[in-house]
């Protein structure tokens, strides 16, 4: 019936990711310095190796996270038909779902702030097995894969208002 892709805003995806950003910045100038300070490759407590560390984390983390979510939202797409939702997404591991409409418990519409700037939103469709899986996507808050395991959130697609809507009459009409 139709389709939808999620867009991506590119310092909204750099935002996001600032807390690890800093916290790898620190952490690998503290370990990997300290590391090569050990092994006598800089002159004796000299801060370069940390400065050097440090600031190889703190350009090369975001240019991970920003690429690979560009990456993944360009692969990304939602179709929904009249009783079912399949989509595909992921550039490095690809993860293929389908969730029947008839499944779906609750249909949910968020808008952040940055979301809202855009006109962008996050259907997140609820099924009573949501959340089960043993296996979570540790790389999820950077924006690599999708929010659960058994309900799907549909992310950052535009004009949000008219497609809860247009969600919403599906799910409604497979429970009738």
């Amino acid at each position: 019936m139709f389709s939808v892709r999620p867009v991506f805003v590119g310092w909204i995806a750099l935002l996001y990711q600032l807390p690890f950003q800093l916290f790898f910045t620190l952490w690998s100038g503290a370990f990997f310095g300290s590391l090569t300070s050990s092994l006598h490759a800089f002159p004796e407590n000299s801060s370069i190796p940390f400065v050097l560390f440090g600031g190889m984390a703190f350009l090369g983390f975001p240019l991970i996270v920003y690429f690979g979510k560009k990456l993944n939202y360009a692969r990304t797409e939602y179709k929904f038909s009249e009783d079912k939702l399949e989509f595909e997404e992921g550039f490095l591991n690809v993860t293929e779902k389908v969730v029947n409409l008839r499944d779906v418990k609750e249909v949910t519409l968020r808008k952040n702030v940055f979301q809202r700037m855009y006109d962008l939103g996050t259907i997140y469709l609820a099924t009573d097995a949501t959340g089960s899986s043993g296996r979570t996507n540790v790389f999820s808050a950077l924006g690599f894969g999708n929010l659960s395991a058994s309900g799907v959130g549909v992310c950052d697609i535009p004009r949000p208002d008219e497609t809860f809507e247009r969600v919403r009459h599906l799910v409604d009409t497979q429970r009738a």
